[in-house]
């Protein structure tokens, strides 16, 4: 035999079967739960993106050292420093200025000295003249007084 025994024990009644609101309050809770979850799952792409976004660029520089060398005065203590730079001609003047492309991509410019030697390959003095754009050449570059020129131009091979 089965026994049908009232919800809250005899004699009370179910709040929800009074009002017939029991059904309409399960679907609130479960809404708010979704939301709930929806505004979690936003949140947390957002801090996904926002942390992608801060690293997702990076930038690398390379330069290339040139050949230096430091030869001091004690006599007078001032220090002379020499470097060579070599590079592919891309603008020459002759007796005022210089750019050569090392090999990067950025060229760069020179001021040629009052007394600067033009020298073949071979070792031989050649005319200022015969700089040619394109041409490989090797520049000896020097302190003179508070600018930095250059006084021996090394021409390596003539396009």
């Amino acid at each position: 035999m089965i026994l049908f025994l009232p919800r809250y024990g005899a004699g009370t009644i179910d709040p929800w079967a009074v009002t017939g609101n029991a059904g309409k309050n399960e679907k609130k809770l479960k809404g708010n739960i979704m939301k709930q979850l929806l505004a979690l799952i936003c949140g947390a792409i957002l801090i996904v993106a926002y942390a992608q976004a801060q690293t997702g660029t990076t930038s690398s520089t390379t330069t290339s050292s040139p050949a230096t060398t430091s030869m001091t005065n004690s006599a007078s203590n001032t220090t002379a420093s020499t470097t060579d730079n070599s590079g592919s001609v891309t603008d020459y003047t002759p007796g005022a200025a210089i750019t050569i492309d090392p090999g990067t991509g950025r060229p760069v410019h020179f001021i040629i000295g009052q007394k600067v030697q033009v020298l073949g390959p071979d070792g031989k003095v050649l005319a200022a003249t015969d700089v040619k754009k394109n041409g490989r050449v090797r520049l000896h570059v020097v302190q003179e007084g508070d600018r930095t020129v250059v006084d021996k131009i090394m021409v390596e091979d003539a396009q």
